[in-house]
């Protein structure tokens, strides 16, 4: 009996440390929260160099609820492998809208030396009050000394930018450092290669820089539009001539210098002046979105979803209203779709499984009737061939998604290789479209009539607002459950404790 009373002892204080164990690291997940110190309505950049950011700050999560978008909305649209094409792509488009629309307050250039003290600080100035030089990280300033030991780095150089223009005032792209700094690199374009500029070279690789050159010089190309047309560097982005070696080392460098804490809180800072961010910064999975290739799945992110590694069906060329450059031709097409295997995490590229009469296996451009089975016998190559020049390449229009039908992004289509080479996403099937009758327009579905007697058990409608008592009964009901839990666990620690006690008594007895 002495056993079995010792061995249920055991097992009730086994159960309380498991518990204890339990709730203190659930509750020290949610209490990890970013301390932000301000100063008005400015905020200290909170974080430090080479710190990996793996998570989103509160400021970045508010800044995407607040304009009802969300990675998943922002990666669903197509970008594109083709410098010239880039600027015109749904994303890049998606992308310039979001942070420019955002963009309350445009500094001037002497405005900003005064805000770097809140920008460049690190631990939000706990630390020391100075700023962090951009490349070498030595501390500068805080105070301006009219340019004697400090001074202000175009990351995109004004001669190669927007001359005498907002966008070469940009806080988010000029960056504070010792002047003997700006004076290595001049104008020279960043790469790794004879005659760029390694931002690296300054600190002796005590901080690595290239991932942040990478996502400034993306800001500033899509936020500014800073393409090779009017007043903006006409030799483009790539090249000695331009900002950055090339795409490759482009995004080379995003994948191998990861967002730190630093640029993260930096982010927060500059949205506390400006009231817009760096997509690039938050999402940096973006950047291989819009130059059209596939995200890493082995990269650390601060949302963390390169690491999620989703595969996305393979679409169906069908149905397309496409604008071929080759000929015009009006095919009816019978198709045979496959999903693919394939467990890379393809954002791009996606294989094209259709089977069509035409035996050029070009995609229809025009609205097709299509048959899908389990099989397929398309001679379409599933991954782009390298060593194909894409010298010829249809444009395939975006396909609505419809409540019947997810739909697809824009999307390139190589008739040499037959793949699509960028874009080309799918879009998951939306809600039903009602008209005045009540009758879907797209399936003909008909619209419930609720009376007053029934409760709905779902209300949604397109454009619906909810109010804002709403949305506090919702966050009041998801953290009741932490609540019942505490409860529970004060209970089981309580009711452990006593019987421990009693069971001691009664063995001294």
């Amino acid at each position: 009996m002495k056993n079995i009373t010792k061995r249920s002892i055991s097992i009730v204080l086994s159960l309380i440390l498991c518990f204890s164990v339990v709730f203190g690291m659930s509750f020290s997940a949610e209490a990890a929260t970013v301390d932000y110190v301000k100063n008005s309505n400015y905020i200290y950049n909170w974080g430090v160099r080479e710190e990996l950011a793996t998570f989103l700050s509160p400021n970045a999560e508010a800044f995407y609820t607040k304009n009802n978008t969300s990675y998943a909305k922002l990666s669903a649209l197509a970008g594109s492998a083709t410098e010239s094409a880039v600027p015109s792509s749904a994303l890049y488009k998606e992308l310039q809208s979001l942070m420019k629309s955002n963009h309350s307050y445009v500094t001037s250039y002497n405005a900003t030396r005064d805000k770097f003290q809140y920008t460049d600080c690190q631990n939000s100035g706990k630390t020391s009050k100075k700023i962090s030089s951009f490349y070498s990280g030595k501390e500068i300033g805080p105070s301006w000394d009219s340019g004697n030991t400090w001074n202000r780095e175009h990351c995109w150089p004004n001669s190669k930018g927007d001359k005498a223009g907002d966008g070469e005032n940009d806080i988010m792209m000029l960056r504070p450092t010792a002047t003997s700094e700006n004076g290595s690199r001049g104008n020279k374009a960043y790469g790794k290669s004879s005659g760029y500029y390694n931002p690296n070279s300054e600190s002796g690789g005590k901080h690595d820089l290239r991932g942040d050159v990478a996502r400034i010089v993306l800001y500033q190309y899509v936020r500014w539009g800073c393409i090779n047309t009017g007043s903006y560097n006409p030799n483009g982005i790539y090249g000695t001539g331009g900002v950055i070696e090339s795409r490759a080392v482009l995004l080379e460098w995003i994948e191998a210098d990861p967002v730190d804490t630093w640029e993260l809180g930096r982010n927060d800072s500059v949205q506390s002046i400006t009231g817009t961010r760096n997509v690039f910064v938050d999402y940096p999975e973006l950047a291989f979105v819009l130059l059209g290739t596939d995200v890493p799945t082995d990269y650390a992110t601060p949302s963390g979803e390169a690491k999620k590694g989703a595969n996305t069906p393979a679409p169906n060329p069908g149905n397309n209203n496409s604008s071929n450059t080759q000929s015009g031709n009006t095919s009816s097409n019978t198709s045979s779709n496959n999903t693919s295997s394939n467990t890379s995490s393809n954002t791009t590229s996606k294989p094209n499984t259709n089977t069509s009469s035409n035996t050029s296996s070009k995609p229809s451009s025009n609205t097709s009737s299509n048959t899908s089975s389990n099989t397929s016998s398309s001679t379409t190559s599933t991954t782009v061939d390298t060593n194909c020049k894409h010298k010829n390449i249809q444009v395939v229009a975006a396909e609505e998604a419809r409540c019947d039908a997810e739909g697809f992004t824009e999307g390139e289509y190589c008739l040499d290789c037959k793949t699509y080479i960028s874009g080309r996403e799918v879009i998951e099937p939306q809600l039903h479209v009602y008209g005045d009758d009540d009758v879907c327009a797209y399936c003909g579905d008909k619209k419930e009539t609720v009376t007053d007697a029934e409760t709905p058990e779902d209300t949604t409608t397109i454009g619906a607002i909810e109010d804002s008592t709403d949305k506090n009964d919702a966050a009041d009901e998801s953290e009741f459950p932490w609540l019942i839990a505490v409860i529970v666990g004060v209970v089981i620690l309580a009711g452990g404790a006593v019987f421990a006690v009693l069971y001691i008594n009664k063995q001294k007895q």
